[in-house]
């Protein structure tokens, strides 16, 4: 039979023997209603094709798994927005590989399908996990991560996703009939097999939908899908001429190399606008375990790609006059004058993020940017307000993982501010859940260094830390993970280690403050009291008032006795009480 790829929905009315037993010919009216009013005209919008209906239920096949995911939502926000209708769906979307015969479709993909529209809540959708990373950012809706399941007659587990209504009533529509945000995207096109052997091909293809994969956690910015991406391969491409077609800023291209047990995985991210190639590398590993090399190319290439990106849209931002700034590109300035740790350059910051969030208050990235604004200037007492400034950006977090609940940044974030208000099974929790979104995100790892740095965690603590800076060695913020590093080493007794590590990171971030601190109270531990006075003296030019009484309500070391051990140590350095 012929086969080919398709968006498949599976959908069923609830309840619908029951209803039938109770009014057969008032049911069946209403349903044929429904399919005349709702359904058949949305199917219709989103250029859908139904395979069959089925009493109660129903089959569509889908070209695009946008206009499939666009087309169940505005279903079922049609339903709840009728108070009359009286029916309810399940609906399921797969996207999978279908066997055809006449009208009809056969497959896993169908079989899938099926059995998440069993998975789904009345009134609500359930997606696959394949469904919802080729959707990336392109459909302004939430889902919440459902774990994976095992499904009747499936022989593998499934990874299955909820909408959540609630979050999307009423803003579902494709990305590209709204306006876009200036964040950027990029396209990844398939790699070319460049061995003598075809069968090779599967390898290539592999590694480029593992990277598409992979970007699509990061929310800054958007990935075309690989169903669209791979209708490139083989043909020969003009690289402005992609990036235009598909509205993308960046295109990753490469190839793959195989000789007897060796493998050579080239890649090269261009602009699309400049022709300018930004970064380019290569990949020389052994095969032994194929599988194990697919994945460590893919997060080398992940981990370069997405810093790459950033560090090349911040000198963009960078480069324009403030008045012509976007809502994106005022929080891209705002990074770097964050990744500065003076107040000047703290106050610009959330001056222009303040700014981003007015004009766009559904900027979930702004309001995580404002939280970690909030959290530098209680670090180094410039809000002396200790307790309001945590709760501020608790607040301000809080607001940016409520917008999109799938944002590894603002539950990062949201876990910090937790972190400093002491709430630590909060912190851990959303500091879980941010790398759990995305396992390539330097800010979570970060983070939960110093999650496990305050709780003297020290070996965890440092695979954290190194962790974020292999994925991002140059991140302007790379100051702040260092000091959740250097408290996990002071806490756990390792004196000369959380002195070099401050040393180091204050030739990197001078002034700033976690890292002052460390270094004056490592030096009193050790006795070094004429360096340890002098550094007392540098963290003092630089927080003028500053106290013992003061660092003990700032510093969330989780321990009693770690704390006396942490101030204890800025005691004898000189530090006033």
């Amino acid at each position: 039979m012929p086969r080919r790829l398709a968006a498949i929905l599976a959908a069923d009315v609830v309840g619908y023997s029951s209803l039938m037993s109770q009014d057969e010919p008032g049911t069946l009216n209403r349903l044929l209603a429904f399919r005349r009013q709702v359904f058949d005209p949305a199917v219709a919008a989103h250029s859908g094709r139904i395979v069959k209906l089925m009493g109660d239920g129903a089959l569509v096949e889908f070209a695009s798994v946008v206009d499939a995911v666009s087309c169940a939502i505005a279903i079922q926000n049609r339903i709840r927005a009728d108070a009359s209708e009286a029916l309810r769906l399940r609906i399921g979307i797969n996207l999978g590989d279908v066997m055809t015969e006449g009208r009809d479709i056969y497959g896993d993909g169908v079989n899938v399908a099926a059995r998440l529209e069993a998975e789904a809540d009345p009134g609500g959708i359930c997606i696959s996990d394949i469904v919802h990373q080729s959707i990336g950012r392109r459909i302004e809706a939430d889902f919440a991560d459902a774990g994976e399941h095992h499904l009747k007659n499936i022989d593998r587990p499934i990874r299955l996703y909820h909408w959540i209504p609630d979050q999307s009533a009423d803003r579902a529509s494709p990305a590209p009939s709204r306006p876009r945000p200036d964040n950027p995207g990029i396209a990844v096109l398939a790699f070319d097999n460049m061995s003598t052997d075809p069968e090779q091909e599967y390898f290539s293809d592999g590694i480029a939908e593992d990277i598409i994969t992979a970007l699509s956690h990061f929310r800054e910015f958007f990935v075309i899908a690989r169903n669209t991406t791979f209708t490139y391969k083989g043909q020969p491409i003009r690289v402005d001429q992609i990036c235009r077609d598909l509205g993308v800023r960046y295109l990753l291209e490469g190839s793959v190399r195989k000789a007897g047990n060796r493998v050579r995985v080239s890649a090269q991210l261009i602009d699309g606008a400049t022709g300018t190639h930004i970064w380019a590398d290569r990949y020389d590993r052994s095969i032994d375990d194929i599988f194990a090399v697919q994945d460590e190319i893919t997060q080398a290439i992940v981990g370069a790609v997405a810093p790459e990106t950033m560090g090349a849209e911040m000198q963009r931002a960078r480069a324009k006059r403030p008045d012509k700034l976007s809502s994106w590109e005022k929080v891209l300035q705002a990074r770097w004058h964050m990744g500065k740790f003076t107040r000047e350059n703290n106050d610009a910051a959330r001056k222009l993020l303040s700014d981003a969030v007015e004009a766009d208050p559904e900027l979930c990235d702004g309001h995580a940017g404002i939280a970690l604004c909030d959290l530098i200037a209680m670090l180094h007492i410039w809000r002396r307000d200790t307790h309001d400034a945590i709760l501020s950006a608790k607040a301000e977090a809080e607001i940016a993982v409520g917008l999109d609940r799938n944002n590894a940044n603002a539950h990062a974030m949201l876990g910090m501010a937790n972190l400093f208000a002491r709430e630590f099974a909060d912190a851990e929790t959303h500091l879980g859940r941010a790398v759990a979104v995305n396992p390539n995100l330097a800010t979570g790892f970060g983070n939960f260094g110093a999650y496990y740095g305050v709780a003297g965690r020290f070996d965890e603590a440092r695979a954290s830390f190194e962790r974020a800076i292999a994925l991002s060695p140059r991140d302007p913020l790379a100051g702040f993970w260092r000091g959740g590093y250097g408290i996990g080493a002071y806490v756990s007794g390792r004196y000369e280690t959380c002195l070099e590590n401050a040393r180091i990171g204050l030739k990197e971030a001078p002034g700033y403050a976690s890292l002052l601190r460390q270094e004056a109270a490592a030096l009193g531990m050790l006795g070094r009291q004429d360096e340890a006075r002098a550094s007392v003296a540098r963290l003092l030019e630089k927080m003028p008032g500053l106290t013992i009484s003061q660092v003990r309500q700032i510093v969330p070391v989780r321990y009693e006795d770690d704390q006396d051990k942490w101030l204890e140590g800025l005691r004898r350095a000189g530090l006033p009480e």
